[in-house]
């Protein structure tokens, strides 16, 4: 009984809200697109570099998504 109430408190604490998953998200886009958006010109915290940020964000989701994905292909 005590490693199942155990095993749902770990389930539960590993939940996380709406709100954090969109903080995490942001973070991750923020460290991992913001330099290259920087050098690319775009103001940071300005409209512009955030688009430039989430762009670059969905090219590589797609990217990453698409097994057969591969830019310039000819058919």
């Amino acid at each position: 009984m005590k490693i199942l109430t155990l095993a749902l408190a770990l389930l539960l604490a590993a939940c996380a809200t709406p709100e954090q998953r969109a903080d995490e998200m942001a973070g991750y886009i923020t460290e991992n697109y913001s330099a290259t958006c920087l050098k690319l010109g775009y103001t940071a915290g300005s409209d512009n570099h955030r688009n430039c940020m989430l762009s670059m964000y969905n090219a590589d989701q797609v990217r990453n998504s698409v097994p057969w994905y591969r830019p310039g292909r000819r058919w």
